[in-house]
């Protein structure tokens, strides 16, 4: 009869027999299954390999959603800095006889305002997709940049 598995005998310190006690306590491992996953775990260039692997592919899916959302808070910031300046260049001051009918009109305007940030908040409508889809921004290519993300518009 010939055995898959070999027989050894090794020491183990008291904290790493506490440690596999604990991991067949239950009764759903042995201690030989729980050596042999851990050898396997801790030396097989292998799996360390598809481990690396594993975390490699979702530190890249993270790199692209920061730098998502590096791209829409350009967009948003560059947006709102916009607004502002229009607004403050272009409106000029009311005189004290239009101000009370202007500041009604303001207050209905701003709770429309608020209704259209509320549906864009609940999905229905994304503004910064639309404004990326309307200026056709692209990100440069990663080794063009260097580390600071850039937008680009295509032409």
């Amino acid at each position: 009869m010939t055995l898959s598995k070999r027989r050894i005998s090794i020491y183990l310190s008291p904290e790493a027999e506490r440690l596999l006690k604990r991991a067949t306590a239950d009764g759903g491992a042995t201690r030989s299954g729980v050596v042999d996953a851990a050898v396997k775990a801790l030396l097989d260039e292998d799996a360390k390999r598809s481990e690396l692997a594993q975390l490699s592919l979702r530190l890249q899916k993270l790199a692209r959603a920061a730098e998502r959302m590096a791209d829409e808070t350009t967009a948003q910031t560059e947006t709102l800095a916009l607004f502002i300046l229009y607004y403050l260049c272009i409106t000029p001051p009311l005189p004290e006889s239009t101000r009370a009918a202007a500041e009604a009109m303001g207050k209905k305007r701003f709770d429309r305002f608020i209704g259209q940030v509320s549906d864009r908040l609940l999905g229905k409508e994304s503004f910064t997709d639309e404004v990326l889809a309307r200026i056709d921004l692209v990100r440069t290519d990663l080794s063009q940049r260097g580390d600071k993300p850039k937008l680009e518009a295509v032409s």
